[in-house]
């Protein structure tokens, strides 16, 4: 059975895309079958994990929805899937931007994305779904297809405090899609021992701990991120040694035990 992970924030900047790279390469590792697919405009997962100018694709996540849309039928996947780095991807570009206009006047628009991927995830141990920071129409399709969510929150202040309102959005989902839940919260970007850090975790035991799972695994800072990614590379694959590298593998380790 696949299952169906989306990494999530109406926050940008959290290390959602990080955090969906990192996943999806691990998981290939361990000879699982992986579909990566790029819920955002900003195309970051594409650049990562693709092999091509996102701008240059012509089959993206955009076409595909459309297609649903208007009920024509899929094409081949290997017009759409991109295979690299022992993982599928469904890449995005800007084109996805104008996917909540397209939605407005559709019947049952919350369930096309859900249509899409249920004729797609036999072929797949995981679907992990890189989202856009924002909360519409477009993540609402999100959560009614996924199984369970990954929320990465940013070792600073402001970003802890603004999950209540995701929170609140997950727990109005759930009443319709009722297999759906929290994985964990999981901190990025962290730097240890500052008061930052230890206020964010704080913040987030006493919010959260009482119903949501936070993840022991913290993700460290370290500028090694945005440098594999000038190389078009997950930090797993430019520096496995690095501290970032270490607790993907372990949080990848504790995602496994979570079926």
């Amino acid at each position: 059975m696949s299952k169906v992970i989306a990494i999530v924030n109406e926050k940008g900047g959290v290390g959602k895309t990080t955090t969906s790279t990192n996943l999806a390469y691990l998981l290939g590792k361990e000879d699982k079958k992986v579909l990566l697919i790029d819920f955002d405009g900003q195309a970051n997962s594409t650049m990562i994990m693709g092999d091509k100018n996102p701008n240059e694709i012509e089959t993206t996540i955009s076409t595909l929805i459309n297609k649903v849309i208007t009920k024509d039928s899929l094409p081949p996947k290997e017009d759409y899937i991109i295979k690299n780095k022992g993982i599928d991807l469904i890449p995005a570009n800007s084109n996805l931007f104008t996917l909540e206009r397209n939605l407005c006047n559709i019947n049952f628009r919350e369930y096309i994305l859900q249509s899409l991927i249920d004729e797609i995830k036999i072929d797949y141990d995981y679907i992990i779904i890189d989202c856009m920071p924002q909360i519409g129409t477009p993540m609402i399709n999100v959560m009614m297809a996924s199984d369970s969510l990954i929320i990465p929150t940013q070792a600073e202040i402001l970003s802890a405090k603004g999950l209540s309102e995701l929170v609140k959005h997950y727990l109005t989902i759930k009443n319709i899609n009722r297999k759906l839940s929290i994985d964990g919260i999981l901190i990025t970007m962290d730097t240890k021992n500052t008061i930052a850090s230890k206020e964010v975790k704080k913040i987030l035991n006493e919010s959260f701990k009482q119903h949501i799972n936070i993840f022991d695994i913290v993700i460290p800072r370290s500028t090694k991120v945005s440098e594999a990614n000038i190389y078009k590379q997950t930090i797993c694959e430019y520096m496995p040694e690095n501290a970032v590298s270490k607790a993907y593998e372990q949080l990848v380790q504790e995602m496994m035990k979570i079926e």
